[in-house]
């Protein structure tokens, strides 16, 4: 970790001014497989919810005509729902993993550096 940047933010330096802050990193990466799961809890209960409805538009003509434009979308809306953890817990993954790059290239420099 080095001193504060051209921003005022405290990072990592590298060449050409850029800097980052590897602990803010893996904070966020963190945060974010917390959110994962919330996001887990919350698309179950809202897909249970949902599909404990069952077909509350009925099955007379008007029912099934509502099912038949609105359903494509429900089912779409679900998958969407449905894959937000696994997409938060990816984002937070790829932070983590850039966060160790960022350190092991950082770690390599300094060792490179002669010493003072």
């Amino acid at each position: 970790m080095t001193g504060p940047d051209m921003t005022g933010q405290r990072g990592t330096g590298g060449a050409a001014g850029f800097s980052s802050d590897t602990e803010r990193i893996l904070d966020n990466a963190r945060q974010l497989d917390g959110l994962a799961g919330t996001a887990e809890a919350i698309a179950a209960e809202l897909i249970e919810a949902v599909r404990a409805a069952g077909e509350c538009w009925g099955t007379d003509q008007v029912g099934r005509g509502f099912a038949a434009g609105h359903m494509d979308a429900a089912a779409a809306t679900e998958a969407v729902v449905g894959s937000l953890p696994e997409q938060l817990a990816d984002i937070g993954a790829k932070l983590a993993e850039t966060a160790g790059v960022h350190r092991r290239a950082d770690e390599e420099i300094a060792t490179g550096l002669p010493r003072m």
